[in-house]
């Protein structure tokens, strides 16, 4: 792995540019709404190259999601393999898992791939029935991305809903025990990702994700983290000024290892400093500024 993939999501497609080729500056293709993403091999210094690509739709076929990427000279990618918002879990079948790969090997930027998972799973829900289908969906999406030759799938890991946090954090490490155990011999990572801590929902803070991955037991050490700059600002975390970048990777580096980092959502907020509310904004528009993301690029 060249890097780590970072992704805008909700944005109008603004382009990062990358050290690689020319700084392409403003606004992208408006026929299509864009989520673009970016890599470095280390948050805070640049060790390996800096990376780009972008959340591609998937209309039309998995395939063209690639054709997309090296339409906007993507070095790495991220898709939904099914509707996001829905618990179906449609086949896909060699016609689709060939092209795929066959469009993934023809690629020309051919970097990092990534898949989200599903908006509805919640590793550590109350109701047993939501429970048992958030694992078996999280699992289904594995073996998707482990058919297609993806390499990272990022999810949500859920909200307690009153079950409290710390019961909380022991379901989703059995959740994620349970899921990486029937995972066995798939290639694709899970990534769990930081959230902004609306409502009750869990992962706002590293030391969540740090016990989430300690509760997990021994399959816990095959997990990886995505870490979205927007749901870390609306948690509390100043990503604005150097001092609290700064900080908040060196929290990240001491409480999980940079080793663990695989994926970023570049994201600015409309929601302000510490508000818990998970609204993004187009990079720049935000709370943020654009300091944060100058120190990603560069």
């Amino acid at each position: 792995m060249r890097g780590i993939g970072v992704v805008a999501e909700d944005s109008d497609g603004v382009f990062l540019g990358s050290r690689s080729r020319a700084r392409r500056g403003g606004v992208a293709e408006p026929s299509r709404s864009k989520e673009w993403l970016a890599g470095a091999g280390c948050a805070t210094q640049a060790v390996r190259p800096m990376i780009f690509g972008a959340h591609e739709s998937v209309a039309g076929g998995l395939h063209r999601a690639i054709a997309l990427a090296g339409e906007d000279r993507c070095e790495v990618l991220q898709i939904f393999t099914k509707v996001s918002g829905q618990w179906r879990e449609p086949a896909l079948g060699a016609e689709k898992i060939a092209a795929f790969r066959a469009a993934r090997a023809a690629w020309a930027g051919a970097g990092a791939t990534l898949a989200h998972a599903s908006y509805l799973i919640n590793l550590c829900a109350d109701d047993a029935a939501i429970l048992e289908r958030s694992r078996e969906a999280l699992f289904q999406e594995l073996a998707r991305c482990d058919a297609l030759g993806i390499d990272f799938v990022v999810f949500h890991p859920g909200a307690h809903r009153g079950l409290g946090e710390e019961a909380g954090l022991d379901r989703i490490g059995e959740s994620l025990a349970i899921v990486l155990s029937r995972g066995r011999g798939l290639r694709a990572q899970l990534c769990i990702e930081n959230m902004a801590g609306q409502g009750s929902t869990l992962g706002d803070r590293l030391d969540h994700i740090a016990a989430m991955i300690e509760r997990a037991g021994p399959e816990g050490a095959r997990l990886g983290v995505c870490i979205d700059t927007q749901h870390a600002f609306a948690a509390g975390h100043d990503l604005r000024s150097e001092a609290g970048y700064a900080r908040f990777f060196g929290d990240f580096d001491r409480l999980l290892g940079m080793d663990r980092l695989r994926c970023m959502h570049v994201n600015d907020s409309k929601a302000a400093l510490g508000q818990r509310v998970d609204r993004h904004e187009r990079i720049g528009d935000g709370e943020m500024g654009l300091a944060p993301f100058w120190r990603l690029a560069n």
